[in-house]
């Protein structure tokens, strides 16, 4: 496919500045420094930021940012300059940020003064093109506290009464209103009215909790000491009549018009009809596109270092990639050529548009690539990266580091009490304990494991952080009854853990470090047919060394130490490298070693034929007679391929818990379904590499569909005990739950729907770990710069903090919000008040979908006056003395039953 760009379509032609000149206030900037700046676009003029004033902008302006931090930390607006040495490399973001009501004039010149800025800090920048109310998670990382957007409009205007839009979870956005109408109420939004007498906070329905904080805590910040008087949405008839009168003569509550939650957040939605497509960029008259072949895109795909590769992420972002050897005019021209890519496309104006340099690619850009481990690419929270092997496990540092229990995801050293009980179908049996443990790959298995502290430190203690693991594995042929049977045993054993525990869900090909430490890297995995041989007559342990019926096997023996290392039944068995070590059962046991297999992978083999009884070293070129004889039905010398890599054995790029390279051979990645077949696996190596980023998300339900925000450079305060987030480490999504989190019975449902849509390259099949505020394991707090168990015990709830504020607006709806039943009046709800409200669109969901407290029998008396009488065409106390069925019919059509 080629798609052809005219150069008009752009917002500045490509080389309208052949050379630029440096403006003299850039020329202020250090170079080699650490570094946040922000300059303002005044016509043609440019104007540096006052500190003070970082946070501000207005919405008929054009804004630069420049930060410059070090490789794995994160600058934002209270970053102090601070000189490096030249050897030391920098991140480096330019950022143009373009208000709603910016002229043309200055989207024109705020385009040259970028060329200016990227020309002098030598073309190597990220430049990221922001528009209001659509800016990057990487610019919103930049203003923890959030930011205002004030109206140009109103710049010399007297400064009340005005009219605030808030809004965001995250990063609270308060946006200045021209004008003073009911045109700007949503309810997903906050509002905020000043007055000159009070300040009016309007709280929509379909705000959340973390947002509603927020709001409080910007308005009392931007009080002057007048009354704030808190109005809930569609109770606006209970402020007093003075409160109304004033309200009224702004606002006047005849002409109410409040628009339903609406899909605000559309940056984060699945965009499933949409492809990922990469094309090479040509110039030939004017600017071609030439689509690229790709599959899922890899690192391989950008391969031209003197071009320029495109880059569509499914619609939502444009992503220019410019070589390092590509000319200056083709880095420059760049960013106009992604913007008439997005008009050719007819993608919304406010489309992210990034241009980024080989050897300088942001995480953001990395990760949409599934291959893209890069030695350069920093752990993001600062940390050594990964070594092959982390030497003899010490319990003790596992206990006291949690940075070093996250890097190798140990919890500890595997040596705690376990219970294992199997799961076929309905049938569920406990295993007796055994040194040897063998799975089939048709079960599912739920393992109950005490951690075992080596360490009576009471901070020790408290940095461990759990007591109780309880592991849910599934077979890759394990069936959909066998797979919920589990599920629900593992759920019921977590909700009823007494001490604080974690909940891991793992598939056959994701077994997380821990998982296969606690087996001392000897679990055993067989194929589903031999479940009939292993438990029968009563051989519940499966025990390899007396049944008959198991006289014959083969086992690869994956890894090299106790915490990456399984034994896996093949067969048949399509090719050997000289890496492999196998175990061979046949009327005698033997362990079968490549030239090229370590000492350490050796060894692990060697542990696992024990377990069989004794056993027979072979080294690859000297078998015997004996040893061909003995394993011709399954081991052959044609199947030997001297270390090329026909098996995925070999394979030295995947993750410490199987979850990097795919097992058919490619190192590009792909989606490996959990029921692919058992011979198809990932090498269990620990990776020389660092893993993939760790990203921290804020995720949400909304109107049945799972809405993220990512932070970039999270640290522990960022986690809000009113909501959920997701900790993706690559090898493990960890789900971490509020203690004032609503919704917590769907923390599975969340992470599997953020695995299945997740916006970059990676695996469909992922480990998922459920962790509760205050009871956080070691392995997830080491992923954060640095943690406080005790903090957000001082945690004030939106309810808490209006409470203190004294409003006495809608009593009836606080007290439902602080979760008060309803009052009953004669065996009825009489009490429509007492319950707390939501959008129509959130009440007519699927049952499942509703919000905890919703009776899905009683939706009616969960909307608003306002709507109950637009749906009904009658009050609540008319539509409650109707007969039941009547009721019932209506409920019915209206899709409220």
């Amino acid at each position: 496919m080629e798609l052809s760009l005219s150069a008009k379509e752009t917002e500045v032609r490509p080389n309208s500045i052949p050379d630029p000149k440096v403006d003299a206030t850039f020329r202020r900037v250090a170079k080699n420094a650490i570094t946040f700046s922000l300059w303002k676009i005044d016509e043609d003029r440019l104007e540096a930021v006052a500190r003070s004033q970082y946070g501000t902008f207005y919405d008929n302006s054009a804004y630069i940012i420049y930060a410059a931090n070090l490789v794995g930390h994160y600058a934002n607006h209270e970053t102090i300059t601070r000189e490096q040495k030249p050897n030391v490399v920098l991140e480096r973001y330019i950022h143009y940020w373009l208000g709603r009501n910016v002229s043309e004039q200055n989207r024109s010149n705020v385009m040259h003064k970028i060329q200016e800025l990227d020309s002098y800090l030598g073309n190597v920048g990220a430049i990221y093109r922001e528009t209001q109310n659509h800016e990057s998670p990487r610019f919103l990382s930049y203003f923890k506290k959030g930011y205002d957007i004030l109206s140009g409009a109103l710049l010399n205007s007297p400064q009340r009464p005005r009219l605030y839009q808030l809004r965001s979870r995250k990063w609270l956005r308060s946006i200045e209103q021209d004008t003073i109408e009911w045109s700007h109420f949503n309810s997903d939004y906050i509002m905020v009215l000043q007055t000159e007498t009070t300040t009016f906070v309007w709280i929509g329905r379909s705000s959340s909790n973390i947002e509603r904080r927020s709001a409080l805590t910007w308005v009392q910040k931007q009080n002057s000491g007048c009354p704030i008087v808190i109005v809930d949405d569609g109770y606006e008839q209970a402020m007093t009549a003075a409160q109304k009168e004033l309200w009224n003569a702004l606002l006047p509550l005849q002409k109410r018009m409040v628009c339903q939650a609406s899909q605000l957040v559309t940056e984060y939605t699945d965009s499933s009809s949409n492809k990922f497509r990469i094309y090479k960029c040509n110039l030939r008259g004017r600017l071609h596109l030439d689509q690229l072949d790709v599959g899922l895109p890899a690192k391989d795909d950008l391969s031209d270092a003197h071009g320029v590769y495109l880059l569509d992420n499914y619609g939502q972002s444009i992503w220019l990639w410019v070589g390092a050897q590509a000319p200056q005019a083709e880095a420059l021209s760049a960013m106009g050529n992604g913007r008439a890519f997005v008009k050719k496309k007819k993608y919304a104006d406010n489309t992210l548009v990034v241009r980024v340099v080989e050897g300088h690619e942001p995480v953001e850009f990395k990760r949409l690539f599934s291959n893209w481990l890069n030695l350069g690419q920093e752990n993001t929270r600062g940390h050594k990266p990964v070594s092959t092997k982390f030497g003899k496990l010490d319990a003790h540092s596992l206990c006291e580091r949690p940075k070093m229990a996250a890097d190798t995801q140990l919890v500890d050293d595997g040596r705690g009490e376990r219970v294992v009980y199997r799961v076929l179908g309905d049938q569920v049996q406990e295993l007796p304990a055994s040194k040897t443990v063998v799975f089939t790959t048709n079960a599912s298995y739920v393992v109950k494991y005490s951690v075992q502290c080596a360490t009576v430190v009471p901070a020790d203690l408290a940095s461990v952080g759990i007591k109780s693991i309880i592991y849910q594995w599934n077979g890759s042929e394990a069936s959909a009854e066998s797979i919920a049977t589990a599920n629900n045993i593992a759920m019921v054993a977590f909700e009823a853990l007494k001490d604080p525990g974690m909940l891991v869900q793992l598939y056959e090909f994701d077994e997380p470090p821990h998982f296969l430490q606690i087996f001392d890297g000897k679990l055993i995995i067989m194929r589903g047919q031999r479940s009939e041989m292993l438990y029968c007559n009563n051989n519940n342990n499966g025990d390899l060394k007396t049944n008959v019926m198991l006289e014959t096997f083969l086992l690869k023996v994956y890894g090299d130490a106790s915490y990456n290392s399984k034994a896996v039944e093949e067969h048949p068995l399509s090719s050997i490298t000289s890496k492999d070590c196998y175990v061979i059962k046949t009327s005698h046991v033997w362990v079968w070693c490549g030239q090229s297999s370590t000492g350490d992978a050796r060894e692990m083999a060697k542990s696992v034929g024990a377990l069989m009884g004794e056993y027979t070293l072979i080294l690859e070129g000297k078998e015997s007679k004996e040893f061909w004889q003995s394993v011709a039905m399954y081991f052959n010398q044609a199947l030997v391929i001297n270390g090329h890599a026909n098996s995925c054995g070999s394979s030295t790029t995947s993750s410490s818990s199987g979850a990097g390279s795919m097992c058919n051979g490619s190192s590009n990645g792909g989606s490996v379904s959990p029921t692919l077949s058992n011979n198809c696996y990932l090498n269990t190596c620990v990776p020389s590499k660092p893993r993939p980023p760790v990203q921290l998300f804020l995720v949400w339900w909304q109107q049945s569909s799972l809405r993220y925000e990512e932070i970039i450079g999270f640290e522990q305060q960022d986690l809000s005990a009113d909501c959920t987030y997701i900790l993706d480490t690559g090898t493990l999504t960890y789900v971490w739950l509020g203690a004032q989190a609503q919704q917590q019975e769907k923390y599975t449902s969340i992470a599997q729907c953020y695995v299945q849509n997740a916006p970059f390259g990676r695996r469909s099949a992922t480990a998922l770990a459920v962790v509760r505020q205050y009871q956080e394991p070691n392995v997830f707090k080491g992923f954060f710069e640095s943690w406080h168990n005790k903090y957000g015990k001082d945690f004030l709830s939106y309810e808490q903090m209006r409470k203190e504020l004294g409003s006495s607006a809608a009593p009836s709806n606080i007290a439902a919000v602080n979760g008060a039943s309803p009052l009953i009046l004669n065996g009825r709800q009489k009490d429509f008040d007492g319950h707390k409200k939501y959008p129509l669109p959130v009440l007519t969901q699927e049952m499942d979908m509703l919000p905890a407290e919703i009776n899905p029998l009683k939706r009616e008396v969960h909307l608003t006056h306002d709507d109950f009488v637009s749906v009904f065409k009658m009050s609540f106390y008319d539509f409650d003395e109707l007969p039941k069925w009547k009721k019932t019919e209506l409920k019915k059509q209206y899709r409220l039953f």
